[in-house]
């Protein structure tokens, strides 16, 4: 177990018992055993908060980064916040039933059939419910056979639905057409249908990591953009890309990171992981210039999208993988001084990255950290780049989970990183 989660683990194990107000019938399987996938079914949050907190802050000694955790932020949602929700066919006594997996990495396909989920809203058990129902019937069989995934995006009002199957044929089309009929009735909030080719039944709902790799996608019914308006801006980007769960907390991470990184009209401002532009059009808007960089070609299109229906003209995107290779070209026009976002997904930064961010000689960076436990490497590897850690915000982003983000920046070093002495590395340990 990662050193948080076990930290986390015995701090909620002495905080008082005492369920959700609003737990009866959730987070039970069709045997009606209790779902163990998280906690939001046993504890409520305003009892999981304080544990989160402490178990952080013991972390965070253990860890002896320099400067002091800033208190934790919690979440406006603590429960029924997710904007992403997803089920797994599976088999269950030669019944298909839809379940919950562990998406922890290492967790395999250890699942749950679980249809009514603590932290996700109550639209999306509709949606998972009418599903269901509608695959455990005879003409639907040609589609359960290849049905793999069923994800839901949007926001709390619109929702798009994605039917990940193992091949797209006239016939899944028309039974999904079907499905699409029916469910629009029962449930007006789903505005969207698509099915989405994957022949790979991994554990990722949308198939390969590498989104360069590219998948047969057919639109059912409707729109399958997703929107959400933060920072003041509006943004419509695919239900494909990516885009943050807990949409009750974005803006106060936006705000933050804009208090810490101090943008200001003269500054050069670089967004890596930008995805579809929420920091680049939020915070670059207003630096002097701006360059969003992201992988997704799906993604970026939808940044520059996104700036024109914002009427953004100062920033650019680019599209490329996010190596030390990849960036050497592209930041060779930095200037010392220019301001860094990043955003990377769980897995953070790939080897070189941060040491190319750090040999442009930044101004400031904010680094975003979704996966707690990676932060001893990665804090070293800035402090073996000639900078240090001069602030770090959490958010209790993901409730009910063992996870959470940290905002860290990071300044440049007083004393330059070839004469520095050796600093002892702590990790932390139970």
């Amino acid at each position: 177990m990662d050193p948080f989660r076990s930290l986390f683990a015995d701090a909620l194990g002495k905080a008082p018992v005492a369920p959700p107000p609003d737990s009866v019938g959730f987070c039970r399987s069709i045997s009606s055993r209790l779902c163990t996938l998280c906690h939001a079914s046993v504890t409520a949050y305003d009892l999981e908060f304080p544990a989160r907190n402490r178990a952080l802050q013991e972390f965070w000694r253990l860890l002896q980064p320099g400067p002091p955790l800033q208190p934790l932020i919690r979440s406006p949602q603590g429960r029924h916040y997710r904007t992403t929700t997803k089920r797994k066919l599976q088999m269950h006594r030669g019944t298909p039933v839809l379940s919950l997996i562990d998406s922890r990495d290492g967790g395999g396909f250890r699942a749950m059939d679980v249809v009514r989920c603590a932290i996700e809203p109550e639209s999306h058990a509709r949606v998972y419910t009418y599903v269901e129902g509608f695959i455990v019937k005879p003409p639907a069989f040609l589609l359960t056979d290849a049905l793999r995934y069923v994800v839901i995006r949007g926001n709390e009002r619109e929702l798009t639905i994605i039917l990940t199957v193992q091949q797209i044929t006239s016939q899944i089309v028309h039974i999904t057409n079907t499905l699409s009929k029916g469910l629009t009735r029962a449930c007006p909030e789903v505005r969207g249908v698509l099915l989405f080719e994957d022949d790979t039944n991994g554990r990722y709902y949308l198939g390969s990591r590498n989104p360069s790799k590219k998948r047969a996608i057919r639109k059912i019914f409707g729109t399958t953009d997703v929107y959400q308006r933060f920072g003041g801006r509006s943004f419509l980007f695919p239900s494909l890309a990516f885009s943050q769960v807990n949409a009750s907390l974005v803006d106060t991470v936006i705000g933050t990171a804009g208090r810490l990184l101090r943008v200001e009209g003269d500054s050069s401002f670089y967004d890596l992981y930008c995805g579809y532009g929420l920091f680049t059009l939020t915070l670059g808007a207003h630096a002097g210039t701006a360059v969003g960089v992201e992988r997704s070609p799906e993604a970026v299109l939808a940044a520059k999208a996104n700036a024109l229906r914002n009427g953004i003209g100062n920033v650019r995107f680019v599209r490329c993988d996010i190596t030390a290779e990849t960036l050497e070209p592209l930041l060779s026009r930095a200037r010392p001084g220019a301001l860094f976002l990043l955003d990377p997904a769980r897995g953070g930064t790939a080897p070189g990255v941060i040491e190319a961010v750090a040999a442009t000689r930044p101004g400031r960076v904010v680094h975003l950290f979704c996966r707690i436990d990676l932060m001893p490497a990665e804090l070293e590897r800035w402090r073996s780049t000639g900078y240090r850690l001069a602030e770090a915000v959490p958010f209790d982003m993901f409730p009910g989970t063992d996870e959470i983000e940290v905002m860290a920046l990071f300044t440049p070093a007083t004393i330059p990183p070839g004469n520095r002495t050796s600093e002892p590395t702590h990790t932390p340990h139970r």
